[in-house]
């Protein structure tokens, strides 16, 4: 494993009128993101955040396919697993909570379910060392750039479309962590919009 890259596992929940639940894990390092709206803010989301694996469930995966094609790997889970009780009370249980409140996710339903989805999928795997994932926030679309994989590419933000071409990252990169790299290259493919952010970031 590329130490320096996230690797982020994902599930994808399809609710009513084009609304959808994106959550994201990196079981390395615990970061867990999660975001929901319209399907066109969750694929965005889906290329800029390039999962390793994304679970779905059985009845979603022609859906999937005609978005994404077999760009990624897929995983199937039963109908039952992405049920809001029974999401939201794997999340509740997990970080000890009694509401989601204080994560800023209480009113996210369709993000907590995929998120619930995640740890259920864990917990069949008998992945059972996920006490290192204490925290979960909201990926606030909003506030980025969107850039699609194609701008990506076509930029060579992370990796260079020519054998002895040079990426932008690798100009950027002079950290000295394999945290710093990955936060470094999610600021690449995550712009700002707010001129205040922008000159912090800058900083």
């Amino acid at each position: 494993l590329d130490h320096k890259t996230n690797n982020f596992l994902a599930a994808i929940h399809y609710g009513k009128k084009n609304q959808m639940g994106l959550a994201l894990l990196d079981i390395s390092t615990g970061e867990f993101l999660v975001s929901e709206g319209e399907s066109s803010i969750i694929e965005k989301l889906v290329q800029s955040f390039q999962p390793s694996e994304i679970l779905l469930t059985k009845g979603k995966q022609k859906s999937f396919e005609q978005k994404y094609g077999d760009k990624f790997y897929t995983f199937n889970l039963d109908e039952w697993v992405f049920a809001y009780d029974y999401t939201r009370e794997k999340l509740l249980e997990h970080f000890k909570v009694s509401s989601l409140k204080g994560f800023g996710i209480e009113d996210q339903d369709l993000a907590q379910i995929a998120a619930g989805a995640i740890l259920h999928y864990l917990a069949t795997t008998e992945n059972t060392n996920l006490q290192h994932i204490n925290n979960i926030s909201k990926v606030q679309a909003d506030k980025y750039v969107w850039l699609d994989r194609f701008t990506i590419r076509n930029l060579e933000l992370i990796y260079s479309n020519h054998e002895t071409g040079i990426p932008l990252i690798h100009i950027l990169d002079k950290t000295i962590s394999p945290m710093g790299a990955r936060l470094l290259k999610k600021w690449v493919v995550l712009p700002l919009k707010a001129k205040k952010a922008i000159d912090s970031r800058l900083d």
